[in-house]
């Protein structure tokens, strides 16, 4: 950038193919206000979406091009604004383009197209991948809401898909290992603790400071919704260890994650997310059996104020879990 061979620009940094230096360079640029702020989750998946929609036949350009460019975009954009990012929120989008493209590919090698498929390719398509459901009906939904699909209708939609969580032995396996393994770093255990106990995504775990944290010595709690939930060894501990671990800057900071890449600012979630996945560990099966474990034992109020999903979504998973409470005792602290 000092010799002019690099321009000082976003857009320059994301062609630099050493990512790591790249995006150290655009953090202290941005601090200094240099570069403007810049939603990188966002900045990624549109990279991401040039390149997926590159080289398609034409017949499915024509449709997948507006359909992830407008649809899964502005869909996207609007569960971050209800829920704020999760774990899976770019991940679902890209899985609904592939999935889109999938099928329309299904689509063009049986000599078929949106116009002249019927509700039969649809059901010819769910038997050879029945985990597509969710994706293909909010496809064919938006296909016929625009007058591309004249002869399909969304599928019935599932509550849930309990493929999503991990079998009860499988999370007690990994539950021990979160509180046991000390070749774990405290960072994932923590992670894997909180989101395996609490049913909590790593995007709110990343987010926790440590106001939030009230430790007595005998006990410690955290406020992570919005009531405070007492932890279980051995939780406080690797907290406290998390608290006093040396901080490279920012150690007036109020995060319990801060970033060790911008300073003032919290670890991003997707790096917890990577811990996990090192581990061979998905978050998203884990918060399944986190939440399917406590919605069995607890009504549909208090399973939304400690997991943080709406109750609408609470009474699925109660359903799922097969519990049935006509009212709810105090649960919450006083």
């Amino acid at each position: 950038m000092l010799t002019g061979r690099l321009d000082v620009a976003h857009e320059a940094l994301d062609e630099h193919p050493i990512t790591q230096a790249a995006e150290l360079m655009r953090h202290a640029l941005t601090d200094v206000g240099v570069l403007p702020p810049r939603d990188q989750a966002w900045a990624h998946f549109e990279r991401w979406l040039d390149r997926f929609l590159t080289g398609h036949p034409t017949a499915i350009a024509r449709v997948l091009g507006p359909y992830c460019r407008w649809s899964v975009v502005a869909r996207t954009r609007l569960l971050i604004a209800r829920n704020g990012i999760s774990d899976g929120t770019f991940d679902r989008a890209r899985s609904s383009c592939r999935i889109a493209l999938a099928f329309l590919t299904h689509l063009e090698d049986h000599n078929l197209d949106l116009h002249t498929g019927s509700q039969t390719i649809v059901e010819d398509y769910l038997e050879q991948f029945p985990r597509h459901l969710d994706q293909l009906r909010t496809f064919i939904r938006w296909a016929a809401d625009t007058g591309r699909a004249t002869r399909m209708s969304p599928p019935p939609s599932r509550w849930i898909d309990p493929s999503t969580s991990y079998p009860i032995p499988v999370y007690r396996d990994w539950m021990h290992r979160f509180e046991t393994d000390e070749t774990i770093p405290p960072r994932t255990r923590i992670c894997g603790l909180l989101c395996g106990t609490l049913g909590r995504p790593s995007s709110a775990v990343a987010k926790l400071t440590r106001s939030d944290i009230t430790d007595t010595g005998d006990e410690m709690t955290v406020t992570i919704g919005t009531s405070p939930v007492r932890l279980r060894d051995p939780l406080p501990a690797l907290i406290r260890r998390q608290i006093d671990a040396p901080r490279r800057w920012d150690t007036d900071s109020d995060w319990l994650f801060p970033s060790k890449l911008r300073a003032g600012a919290h670890t991003d979630y997707s790096m917890m997310v990577k811990d996990l996945q090192i581990l061979v560990c998905s978050i998203v099966a884990l918060r399944g059996a986190a939440l399917l474990a406590l919605a069995a034992v607890m009504p549909a109020g208090p399973l939304s104020d400690l997991t943080g999903i709406s109750v609408g979504v609470a009474n699925r998973w109660q359903a799922l879990a097969a519990a049935a409470y006509s009212g709810y005792p105090a649960l919450r602290l006083e």
